[in-house]
């Protein structure tokens, strides 16, 4: 970096600080939450994205007197992930915020826990994050997810069969992880724009280009087809998610999960789903379902359940991700988790 970088929205051109209170804005209106006045841990990982946010968040922090620390996770799979580390810790210093960063042995952890390596990466960040949270005493953890990054995701889901409106992508705030992606609704494009005005280095990580993981290839071979068949296609992403978001924030205000026994795992009544509109009883079930941990519900398992219960088959049971079970009774559909069962 030859020039200072910028530290303020005063100091950032015209059309940068207009972008910064853009984001400050869909934080606040449609992630609850104030980025300029806040306790943030950023995550950083080097990259465009995340120094991107950390440059955002830095500028409005400085006008509302907000406190900002940056953390890097070395995952330690690449030869070259200490350089990664290296530049995180060199933008923290030139602006200014203070840096956590470890490094941890993924492949390891992967393997003791018959993980896949992202997923064993995931969790080691979330983990990583949450200690500094509480070392820190800070509130949210700021992850610099993309509207590219939101597309791939879309698809992913499509692919996997995920329902409405799982479907239209990650969330934007994550309460269980204390987690926000102010960012989820802009380009990479924009992000990339900022970074080259404003003489923002940022590094590349070659992994993100291997065909091995579903993901790379969505981005890589999948969605360049989607928008050379419509340049619009990111846009469209956008409201999409917005559309799920309201969907989502209606069914919770209207669900409340009528006729949900707590005692022996929970069952949802027949009493409740004889008077259900089938809309809402795969609410209902995905809803009881996510309560019950972590794996994400198939839309398909879902009608086949609610098929299972409208024949009366008794003792049906089906299995979901996460070691879930639901089994159709003679009281109606319970639902419980392998593990608790042993």
């Amino acid at each position: 970096m030859t020039a200072p970088l910028p530290r303020t929205l005063h100091d950032l051109p015209p059309r940068w600080a207009h972008f910064c209170l853009g984001i400050e804005r869909f934080a606040a209106r449609d992630l609850g939450v104030s980025l300029g006045s806040g306790r943030f841990l950023v995550g950083l990982s080097g990259g465009l994205d995340s120094s991107a946010l950390l440059l955002v968040c830095a500028c409005l922090a400085a006008r509302d007197q907000g406190r900002i620390v940056a953390a890097h996770l070395d995952h330690g799979l690449r030869p070259e992930s200490g350089q990664d580390a290296e530049q995180a810790r060199t933008l923290c210093a030139a602006l200014d915020i203070p840096f956590r960063s470890v490094r941890s042995d993924v492949a390891d952890l992967a393997s003791a826990r018959g993980l896949g390596l992202e997923d064993a990466g995931r969790q080691a960040r979330h983990e990583f994050f949450r200690d500094v949270l509480a070392q820190e005493g800070l509130d949210w953890v700021m992850l610099g997810h993309h509207l590219d990054d939101l597309a791939e995701d879309v698809l992913l889901r499509l692919v996997r069969g995920t329902g409405w409106p799982g479907l239209s992508g990650m969330c934007g705030r994550d309460d269980s992880l204390r987690s926000v992606r102010p960012l989820l609704l802009t380009p990479k494009a924009v992000l990339r724009d900022l970074a080259q005005d404003l003489g923002l280095t940022w590094r590349e990580d070659e992994s993100n280009q291997t065909p091995l993981f579903r993901r790379n290839r969505m981005r890589r071979d999948v969605l360049p087809l989607l928008l050379e068949e419509n340049p619009g296609f990111l846009e469209a992403v956008a409201r999409l998610w917005r559309l799920g978001r309201l969907d989502q924030d209606y069914w919770t205000r209207e669900m409340d999960l009528p006729g949900v026994q707590p005692t022996d795992g929970p069952l949802l009544a027949d009493s409740i789903l004889e008077t259900s509109h089938p809309a809402l009883r795969l609410r209902l079930y995905k809803q009881i379902l996510d309560s019950l941990g972590p794996g994400q519900v198939l839309a398909e398992t879902l009608f086949r359940m609610d098929a299972a219960w409208q024949e009366n088959r008794l003792g049906t049971v089906f299995q979901f991700p996460g070691d879930k079970l639901a089994a159709v009774t003679r009281e109606g559909i319970r639902f419980s988790r392998k593990s608790l069962e042993k």
